[in-house]
């Protein structure tokens, strides 16, 4: 019987990298179907001359670090129109050429995931100019998005301060969005304009993670493994489903082309902590106590590159989060205590 257990352990290891080594050879054989094959935004557009005519066979191309294998490039058709279906989320830059026009160049193109922008490019004769370059940030308005919505891109995740506990700390400043418990230590249980908490979705990288108990995100990825937050807090579109709360889209990071490292720590003190609110401790007399910290440590650390050039990237990443304090009103002596320790991995 322990021989057999044995031969069934090494072939259940044997199984297991045969998947990984098949998933990880799909990447690389098939790179465009890996993409399409997560949450994508769009790109579409006209391309004009300067009195509004249309003109087709014009070579659009966009180019991004998030693109693996390179550029993107299509032709427009008879009507003038480019569409790129399936852009994973970030900038892009737009450059069109056409036979008989100047170059048209657009760059700091924000695309998130679940997204659908619009662009017009009007084309000049190129006797008049060698090329147009467009400063100014285009329209980052949703050409087919429907009913309300709130994108928390790169630069706003890094702007916004917050605790950094967990990814409810940017859902909460959403519009609409509201915790059901606000006086508890975390706020999971979430409510879209008066739903239930139970009715939300929560998405990550495109796959399900919601609970069907209680609503709730059964995964939460560190704050520094989160590239992007989409929530869509009424009018999702029907591909989700019965869905009458809100839908939680959270893309995360990804590789590239280049090997890129970076860390972080933050740390308060219990001397740097202020105790502008004192309250009796029931049943200690007459002791008193104020808001105390008695550790708070948060470390992470991110690497991501490319396994193979322009075929497959990885990104990895670890977050130690230690976080003790007392409530006022509560004895210092038994804090609460809150422990982390998030490993993220992923193949793109």
């Amino acid at each position: 019987m322990k021989a057999l257990s044995l031969c069934e352990k090494r072939s259940g290891r044997r199984l297991r990298s045969t998947l990984w080594l098949l998933c990880a050879a799909a990447c690389v054989v098939f790179p465009g179907l890996a993409v399409a094959q997560g949450l994508t935004g769009a790109l579409i557009g006209t391309v004009t001359d300067a009195q509004g005519g249309v003109i087709p066979g014009a070579v659009v191309r966009v180019t991004s670090p998030a693109l693996i294998g390179g550029p993107w490039t299509v032709t427009t058709n008879e009507k003038g129109q480019l569409r790129f279906p399936a852009l994973p989320s970030g900038s892009y830059a737009l450059d069109i050429q056409a036979q008989g026009f100047s170059n048209y160049h657009e760059a700091g193109i924000s695309i998130g995931a679940g997204a659908t922008l619009e662009r017009t490019a009007v084309l000049t004769v190129a006797s008049v100019t060698e090329a147009v370059v467009v400063e100014g940030r285009g329209s980052s308005l949703e050409a087919r998005g429907s009913g309300f919505g709130t994108r928390f891109g790169p630069d706003t995740i890094r702007a916004i301060p917050t605790r950094r506990s967990s990814m409810f700390d940017f859902i909460g400043a959403a519009p609409g969005i509201s915790a059901t418990s606000p006086g508890t230590g975390g706020n999971s249980l979430v409510s879209a304009f008066g739903s239930a908490a139970n009715e939300n979705t929560f998405l990550i990288d495109g796959t399900n993670f919601t609970s069907p108990v209680n609503g709730v995100a059964r995964a939460e990825p560190g704050v520094d493994f989160i590239q992007e937050i989409h929530v869509q807090s009424i009018g999702a579109s029907a591909e989700f489903g019965n869905v009458q709360g809100a839908v939680v889209d959270v893309i995360t990071r990804q590789g590239s082309n280049r090997f890129l490292y970076d860390m972080s720590y933050y740390g308060q003190p219990e001397g740097l902590t202020s105790q502008p609110v004192r309250l009796a401790i029931p049943g200690a007399g007459d002791r008193v106590s104020g808001y105390e910290r008695a550790r708070y440590r948060d470390a992470t650390s991110n690497i991501g590159g490319p396994v193979i050039r322009d075929r497959l990237w990885f990104f990895a990443g670890y977050q130690y989060l230690r976080d003790y304090d007392s409530q006022p009103g509560t004895d210092p002596d038994f804090p609460r205590t809150y422990e982390q320790n998030k490993a993220f991995a992923k193949l793109t």
